[in-house]
């Protein structure tokens, strides 16, 4: 009989476990799935459970067994594939471990023997899967902590190059950033699969002023193993192992390498006063343009008539009007009266006043005069007659809420970009009542300066404002919902969680997270605050999905018996047959029966070691050991340990 604290509905389970599977097989346009089959429970029961879901045509049985595997076990796997009617092949690995270990040198102790019986497994369920259009299906459950999947609440969006997407918009493909652990500098990269489950559990809420995330208590967070040194190592810790932390602290891009090949000046084609120029302007000139047209400039299209002499175009006139001797002529109409004439009108404005902006005004008109670019001014404009002027700024939208960052600038390094944030700063970004605050009317320009920051190594955080009346002067102005985006006004690479803040709240909905390879994680934001995370795989990605990572050791083992698993499989003792006679439970300080009850209490109800003593009915030094345990395996959830470059 399980534990209270584990009961579960089975059959609720069941149903929930197959839609799972289907929902990735289809997703993943796969043909079925593959299941290594072991002849113990846990491979037992996914196999089962993917038999139910896909039909047995749709499975493969993998028995890939070694010389210490004992005949009975696969007799069991053997059994079972032949009783649900799957397809099953068998493959016996010892003697490639044998060839293997022999070319790499002999002499191989237990524990690296049985490592490389572990990957050759692994190779060989991936070369029948991607020969056979299969998925991988992992079998590993919550007690053994293997690999799993790390959620999002439904509230939390990843950031794209597009913008940030929800759980309904994202999709394979969409390009998203990552951190580079060692480089720190930000990356784009495609999303590859994204998973939603329905859940209901415990979830742990980090929320500050720059923080606000709710995840799975398994979620992998991204941190720095130092609180001080913003160049310390990063590692992925769970969040209930952040929470047990005073502090987490989490990083931030050192900067962005962008398209190093891009040009360094820009090419600009204009006529002013009927000569027709081209100029080749720095891409730091250009870019601080752009920050102040983004922010306080506007492009005009519109139609001017005036009087003229002749119908005749400028062109006509020169080469068709002249004298015998090559002098042009008088030429005057029948009724000898000017007519009128229309012509498109192109026309750049800056609102710059001098005596609100002056240091913005005045590097404007010096770049224009740098590069002999016409333009006239009043108290509070700059303006250029220009359509081909017109047509370089108008890559950034015209009006005020259709104002963004054209997608190719932000293809550009740090460096550059740099000039641009200043350009942004100096027009919507500099008030005397707050510093490092933007302000718009864009949501697209919100998404955009926000990758603008991260590209530069700051953390931003947006809020949206109401409309809103002000009175000023005595005149009331009305003015639409806008977005307040704060930054940092210097480079930091960390940020601080206080975990005084985090707490462990009920969670009953839909959670989600995107599979984003290699770096395994990802840039993701909520209500408006922003912070890279961990994501769903990681390591050696040793398998496509794990159907029952969510369910302890004894809840397997219940669900195997619902399935009509074979007794002698759902009672056999867990073990990997890693070496002769190796079970699990021999590395482990108490039975399954006991720690799943330790580790619920540790790691879902945020208990105290205290009480997962007394609800698991072991020792305070059982349950410390599993703390400890815990702790130690972390770095297999993790990315590898690295230098950074050296700087000398």
């Amino acid at each position: 009989m399980a534990n209270p604290l584990l009961a579960i509905d089975l059959e609720k389970e069941e149903r929930r476990i197959i839609a799972f599977i289907r929902r990735v097989v289809a997703r993943s346009g796969a043909r079925g799935a593959v299941v290594g089959l072991s002849g113990g429970v846990d491979s037992a029961v996914v196999f089962a459970l993917c038999v139910r879901a896909l039909g047995r045509e749709g499975v493969l049985a993998a028995i890939l067994p070694s010389k210490h595997t004992p005949s009975g076990d696969t007799e069991d796997a053997v059994r079972l594939a032949d009783a649900w009617g799957a397809r099953r092949i068998s493959v016996a690995i010892s003697p490639l471990v044998d060839s293997l270990i022999s070319a790499a040198g002999s002499g191989a102790v237990k524990l690296a023997r049985a490592n490389v019986q572990a990957r050759v497994r692994m190779t060989i369920l991936y070369y029948l899967a991607n020969s056979r259009g299969l998925l991988v299906v992992g079998t590993g459950d919550r007690s053994e902590e293997l690999l799993g999947f790390f959620c999002y609440d439904d509230k939390t969006r990843v950031v794209t190059i597009d913008g940030p997407k929800g759980i309904d918009e994202l999709a394979a493909g969409d390009i998203v950033f990552s951190l580079d652990p060692q480089t720190r500098y930000l990356v784009e990269v495609p999303v590859e699969e994204v998973f939603q489950f329905n859940y209901r559990g415990k979830m742990i809420q980090f929320r500050s002023r720059s923080t606000d995330l709710l995840v799975t208590p398994n979620h992998r967070m991204l941190i720095q193993t130092s609180t001080s040194n913003p160049k310390s190592r990063l590692v992925f810790r769970t969040a209930e192992e952040c929470l047990r932390l005073q502090d987490t602290v989490t990083p931030l891009p050192s900067g962005w390498i962008g398209t190093t090949s891009l040009p360094r000046a820009i090419e600009i084609t204009f006529s002013q006063r009927h000569i027709r120029r081209t100029i080749r302007m720095a891409v730091e000139d250009a870019f601080y343009l752009f920050g102040l047209f983004i922010g306080d400039g506007s492009a005009v299209k519109g139609r001017t008539t005036v009087p003229v002499r002749s119908r005749l175009t400028r062109l006509a006139y020169n080469t068709a009007h002249r004298d015998s001797e090559g002098r042009f002529v008088m030429i005057t109409e029948e009724a000898g009266e000017p007519h009128m004439k229309t012509y498109d009108t192109f026309e750049t404005v800056f609102s710059l006043p001098g005596y609100t902006k002056p240091e913005a005004r005045m590097r404007l008109i010096d770049i224009l005069d740098k590069y002999g670019i016409g333009h006239s001014y009043t108290r509070d404009t700059v303006r250029i007659q220009s359509r081909g002027i017109y047509d370089v700024f108008v890559q950034c939208g015209v009006g005020a809420r259709n104002k963004h960052i054209p997608r190719w600038v932000l293809t550009y390094p740090s460096e550059y970009l740099l000039q641009l944030l200043h350009g942004l700063k100096d027009s919507d970004g500099s008030h005397a009542d707050r510093q490092n605050v933007y302000y718009t009317s864009s949501e697209k320009l919100k998404d955009d300066f926000v990758q603008l920051c991260f590209k530069l190594g700051r953390r931003a955080t947006a809020r949206s404002r109401g409309a809103r009346s002000p009175v000023i002067k005595g005149k009331t102005i009305n003015t639409g919902p806008s977005f307040e985006i704060s930054f940092q006004g210097g480079q930091h690479h960390q940020r601080i969680v206080d975990n005084r803040y985090a707490n462990v709240v009920e969670h009953d909905g839909r959670v989600w997270c995107p599979s984003v390879p290699p770096y395994e994680n990802i840039l993701v934001e909520r209500n408006g605050k922003y912070m890279f995370s961990g994501n769903t795989k990681f390591g050696d990605g040793g398998a496509d999905f794990m159907p029952i990572a969510h369910l302890y050791k004894t809840q397997v083992r219940l669900m195997g018996k619902h399935l009509g698993i074979s007794p002698g499989i759902v009672s056999k003792p867990a073990s990997p047959q890693l070496w002769p006679g190796h079970t699990a439970e021999e590395e482990l300080p108490a039975g399954y029966e006991k720690l799943d009850i330790v580790m619920h209490c540790l790691f879902d109800a945020g208990g105290s070691v205290p009480r997962a003593a007394t609800e698991g009915g072991v020792s305070r030094a059982v349950a410390h050991r599993v703390l400890e345990m815990n702790g130690k395996s972390a770095h297999k959830r993790a990315l590898p340990p690295s230098l950074r470059p050296s700087s000398g």
